[in-house]
């Protein structure tokens, strides 16, 4: 039996984030390093003062070889050491990655969520607890700031959220890492490290460990005013969602939004009414600012019947002075005929194709490729590229130059087993020279950028989403 009541002032209690009983299941994801494996002794001590059963639950990504395998094992006898259910899977992320054109982070996010997901639903888990620190939450709070997020990117973390099969909660997302590992230390526990944690060329990587020590440089306490600072900014941007909410229960029928309501109404509520509509449409699924920009252009436009194809199979159409959001109307034709044929010049940002279903976003990156069904990142040697990029639809006797050899388009299609509702949407990248792209397929040799040198080349970033 372990000692009661010695739980850090900063652990935040289950109920307190879920809202659900003190005896609720709780999964924790669970890596072997020393916030996971401080949160489950945490919750193995809760769970003696509350009667919740406890599981853990670790992915092993595939990336790191025989240290993964050592972090697997360690997790393993960890579990079992606190007589708690453990679940574990092995994957090879990275080549799951490179299949689904995700950055290897996403992919692992994606993939970690996804096992999670599995085992709520089979064991009938509602609470998932991951062990996000104050650190992770200033670490988010600066990259969606890189990025240009808006309120609710520059609130941080959130200490619940719903998932698919239940609730994320954030037990410790109060605690700085250095009281994480001064819990560790008193209660002896051992934890094992991530060596790639070191790697900056990933992006969080290179903020936690160069630019948060320069900020720490500035003002010691920056880690604890952040927190303090988006919780300032989560009560604000839980009034503007009420304030929203009131716009759309009086201003929004049928999925419609009257022309000069928006035109009158305040710019934060407008966004956010946009949004609203635009999920409760495609179930779920979110936008990008490119594309409430490119909405909020449609309708100061206001020309009748004009429209723009948004992601999920959703349009945003003018009619009878109205914003409206519809469902795309399926095309009868399955080819390619004259009046289906484009070509139109990329210019940087979103660059949406109504004809294939496809936004190309030209050197920006997607808030969320979750809401595609297929997306690829492909990055190309500026310098190599002939003038304008263009895109345009495949062609009978389309060739790439690829490997030395000029090589049909449709061969390669076959090659890498292309599905045939998808070929004649992927669209085909050109410059002055010819094809210099097929998303999916292949890249003209020329303009790949050479993965050796990369840093020492200007780089073009393409990423194609297929609707």
């Amino acid at each position: 039996m372990l000692e009661k009541n010695i739980l850090p002032k900063e652990f935040k209690a289950p109920p307190t984030l879920s809202g659900l009983k003190e005896n609720t299941p709780i999964l924790v994801g669970f890596s072997g390093g020393a916030d996971s494996s401080a949160l489950l002794l945490m919750l193995k001590m809760y769970s003696e003062q509350s009667g919740a059963k406890i599981y853990a639950a670790h992915l092993n990504h595939g990336i790191r070889g025989e240290e993964a395998d050592r972090d697997e094992s360690f997790c393993k006898e960890f579990a079992k050491s606190l007589d708690i259910e453990f679940f574990s899977i092995k994957l090879d992320i990275p080549s799951m990655a490179k299949e689904s054109g995700e950055s290897i982070e996403s992919a692992a996010r994606n993939a970690r969520y996804d096992f999670f997901n599995k085992i709520m639903l089979e064991k009938s888990i509602p609470i998932l607890a991951t062990a996000h620190n104050a650190d992770d939450n200033l670490e988010t709070v600066i990259f969606n700031l890189t990025r240009g997020a808006g309120l609710s990117g520059l609130c941080g973390i959130p200490y619940s959220r719903p998932t698919e099969n239940g609730i994320v909660i954030r037990p410790i997302l109060s605690m700085e890492k250095k009281d994480i590992i001064n819990f560790c230390k008193e209660h002896k526990i051992n934890y094992v490290t991530d060596s790639t944690n070191a790697d900056t060329e990933y992006t969080r990587n290179k903020i936690r460990n160069q630019v948060i020590p320069l900020l720490k440089e500035i003002n010691s306490g920056v880690i604890q005013n952040a927190s303090r600072a988006t919780e300032l900014l989560k009560e604000d941007s839980c009034c503007l969602q009420d304030l929203t909410l009131d716009f759309v229960n009086k201003h929004v029928k049928n999925n419609q939004i009257e022309l000069e309501v928006l035109f009158t109404s305040p710019n934060s509520i407008v966004n956010r009414a946009i949004m609203t509509v635009y999920s409760n449409i495609s179930l779920g699924k979110t936008l990008e600012a490119v594309h409430i920009n490119a909405i909020r252009d449609l309708a100061k436009k206001g020309v009748p019947h004009s429209s723009i194809a948004l992601p999920a199979g959703i349009d945003a159409v003018i009619e009878n002075g109205k914003l409206c959001f519809t469902h795309t109307k399926i095309k009868t034709n399955k080819t390619n005929t004259d009046n289906t044929n484009f070509i139109i010049k990329l210019e940087n940002g979103l660059n949406s194709i109504q004809n294939a279903e496809v936004d190309i976003f030209l050197n920006i990156e997607p808030y969320s490729k979750n809401i595609y069904k297929k997306s690829i990142l492909l990055s190309l040697e500026s310098a190599k590229i002939k003038g304008e990029l263009t895109v345009r639809n495949r062609q009978a006797g389309d060739k790439i130059l690829s490997g030395g050899i000029h090589k049909s388009v449709k061969k390669l299609m076959n090659e890498k087993k292309i599905p045939l509702e998808l070929r004649s949407r992927i669209p085909i990248l050109c410059d002055e020279n010819g094809i210099v792209a097929i998303p999916f397929v292949a890249t003209r040799d020329e303009v790949k950028s050479p993965k050796n040198n990369i840093k020492n080349t200007q780089q073009i970033k393409i990423t194609v989403c297929i609707r």
